[in-house]
């Protein structure tokens, strides 16, 4: 099983990070591969079944569930697997648990730290999956903390660029071209439309 833990300083309150981040329409849509985060907003806690459709690439769509095994404050952490669908023979290709956790350091600081573990499941995977998923979830879990930090107003949303790790993936560059819809897209378009020109906090990768 791989694991991989990200961290990002913040120049922010751990209660500014926390306020965006413990609404799961925003933990969860900051994600390169989610399209639809299907949630009212309405308060999560253990057991809450989170369901999430996410576009691989443009080309393969697919429901999965996060169902959240524990949440408070400054943390929320979640399993996800392929959500269940009577009559398909689909099997899940990567179940996995993740977690948020924001760790006060001061009053003006904090930072983000981003785990997950997991087992690619899929043809050829047992040669190829732990060498995905040490070159490239550390790029993706990077890239959710920026996503977390900006859509928390703490981080110009227009440098939070595609991973630029990822671009050496193929499939990863044509994704830009098909995906219609993205979350994480989403939440960046709304904070640079808001975000002022002044300069404000800002956040950088731990060592």
């Amino acid at each position: 099983m791989g694991e991989c833990e990200r961290r990002l300083r913040v120049n922010a309150s751990a209660d500014t990070i926390w306020e965006w981040l413990q609404d799961p329409r925003n933990a969860f849509s900051v994600n390169i591969f989610h399209a639809d985060v299907q949630h009212d907003g309405s308060p999560i806690s253990a057991g809450s079944i989170v369901p999430i459709v996410h576009d691989f690439f443009g080309a393969h769509k697919e429901l999965r569930n996060a169902r959240v095994t524990e949440f408070r404050k400054y943390f929320v952490a979640w399993g996800e697997y392929l959500a269940p669908n009577p009559g398909s023979k689909a099997k899940d290709s990567f179940p996995h648990r993740q977690s948020f956790e924001v760790v006060p350091i001061d009053d003006g600081h904090c930072e983000l730290v981003n785990r997950i573990s997991g087992k690619y499941r899929f043809p050829g995977s047992n040669v190829f999956g732990e060498p995905l998923f040490k070159k490239y979830m550390p790029y993706i879990l990077d890239d959710d903390n920026k996503v977390i930090a900006a859509g928390a107003g703490v981080l110009d949303a227009g440098k939070v660029k595609i991973p630029r790790g990822l671009l050496l993936w193929p499939l990863m560059a044509a994704a830009a071209k098909f995906t219609k819809k993205s979350t994480r897209r989403d939440v960046l378009e709304r904070v640079k439309a808001t975000q002022s020109a002044a300069p404000g906090p800002t956040a950088e990768k731990a060592p």
